[in-house]
């Protein structure tokens, strides 16, 4: 209107509500609950991001893991065969090489194996290293007499010389008397009858040598014979040792029970119940 100045002319209600207050309002600092949110979403996404990198991580290494795993797996087996080819190898290559046949090198390696494993178990019973080492005198000795007779050629013996044969003769009904003598002792340790048992089993086994020794095998299978016969009777003679008596089980039980641990702790168990009664006596 006329008669007022640009400065004095009123202001409308949009005016009031508008220019000078957008400006503070835009340009305000942001609230502490709108900062927390701000931080918190951040951190979520930070630790949103390191679990996924964990993630993909711990997955690419599980790969690895299973992937040397498979392959250590198979060198193992790998190894574990080649032990038993090199073991299996060389009884093969000893019986072909030292008793002419790997025949032999099967018996006498099957037989290594199996005392091992005898004496093994019966170590854990009750056999000492001193029994051990005395079976295996009373087997060497064995199998040194078996070797003996085997080794000999007694058709030739008694074709050359004519004062022989009673000798022959005479030599292996000694070697199956012995044999059969000390299947007798080695059964006498369980009774009177396993001794005739004993003695019984061993005449037969000096016969069968007798008739063996008389188509003269020569020297290679007297020593395989010979081998055969000390790793058959190192184990026997062990177990002689360890069951002339039986089996003592409460050496055993105090062997591989913990007696005095159960007994300490009963007696844990009893102190505390007097300490801590369950409920009142009537």
């Amino acid at each position: 209107m006329p008669g007022w100045s640009s400065s004095e002319r009123p202001t409308s209600g949009a005016e009031t509500s508008s220019g000078p207050a957008d400006k503070s309002d835009s340009g305000r600092a942001p609230g502490l609950g709108e900062q927390f949110g701000r931080t918190r979403s951040a951190l979520l996404g930070l630790i949103s991001s390191h679990i996924d990198l964990a993630k993909a991580e711990f997955s690419e290494i599980g790969g690895e893991v299973k992937r040397a795993a498979g392959l250590g797996g198979v060198a193992l087996l790998l190894l574990f065969l080649s032990g038993m080819l090199i073991a299996v190898g060389t009884l093969l290559f000893v019986g072909e090489a030292v008793f002419g046949s790997i025949g032999w090198g099967v018996l006498d390696g099957s037989l290594v194996l199996v005392a091992i494993a005898a004496l093994l178990v019966f170590a854990i019973i009750d056999l000492s290293w001193g029994r051990a080492l005395i079976s295996l005198l009373v087997a060497l000795g064995v199998g040194l007499v078996v070797t003996g007779v085997l080794a000999v050629d007694w058709n030739w013996v008694s074709h050359h010389y004519s004062g022989m044969p009673a000798a022959v003769v005479l030599a292996l009904a000694t070697s199956v008397l012995a044999i059969g003598v000390l299947g007798a002792v080695l059964g006498s340790a369980f009774g009177r009858w396993p001794a005739v048992g004993g003695f019984a089993v061993g005449v037969v086994c000096g016969v069968l040598l007798g008739l063996l020794a008389a188509f003269g095998p020569g020297l290679r299978v007297a020593a395989a014979v010979g081998v055969a016969a000390l790793l058959l009777f190192w184990p026997i003679v062990a177990a002689v040792f360890v069951f002339r008596h039986g089996i003592d089980i409460a050496k055993l039980r105090k062997r591989f029970v913990p007696d005095q641990t159960i007994e300490t702790t009963k007696e844990t168990i009893e102190w505390v119940r007097e300490q801590m009664p369950l409920g009142r006596k009537s």
